[in-house]
């Protein structure tokens, strides 16, 4: 059964069922192209964070004005741009569980995914998991830098 949208133009704030993502759209899309620009004139690539807005609708918005994917910090959230049809995710923490990965490496077939790893142990689990689902996964390999925190 389909639920009403939780709030409707004209509502008031103590109105609106929660969560709810609300948006000034005028200042919505200036923010867009504002960081478009910004990345266009550096030259870089611009890969927003979805784990705020977690909405594929926006990814999309964001890809058509350059954006080449997506970041999550989460399986479910990369799922959920995968099915919204985002051709390019990168998980940016790293994901140990091999049940995950089993996720991550099914959405492959759909998607472009890359995770992130920062030991080799992990490597290995991604390599399996994508064997086992015969799909690709893109690794990104954390360097320690000599801080000893994280990285190979």
């Amino acid at each position: 059964m389909l639920q009403p949208p939780p709030a409707e133009p004209g509502m008031r704030e103590e109105e609106v069922d929660t969560p709810a993502l609300i948006l000034d759209l005028d200042a919505f899309e200036a923010n867009l192209d504002h960081m478009a620009g910004l990345a266009a004139a550096a030259g870089v690539r611009l890969r927003p964070h979805a784990k705020t807005h977690k909405s594929p609708v926006i990814a999309h918005l964001q890809l058509a004005r350059g954006a080449v994917g997506q970041c999550t910090q989460k399986v479910a959230e990369a799922e959920v741009l995968a099915w919204g049809g985002v051709p390019d995710i990168l998980v940016s923490n790293e994901v140990v569980s091999p049940r995950k990965l089993a996720r991550l490496a099914a959405l492959a077939r759909i998607t472009r995914v890359a995770v992130c790893a920062d030991h080799p142990d992990g490597i290995a689990v991604i390599e399996s998991a994508a064997e086992a689902a015969g799909t690709r996964l893109s690794v990104l390999v954390e360097i320690d830098v000599g801080t000893g925190r994280c990285g190979v």
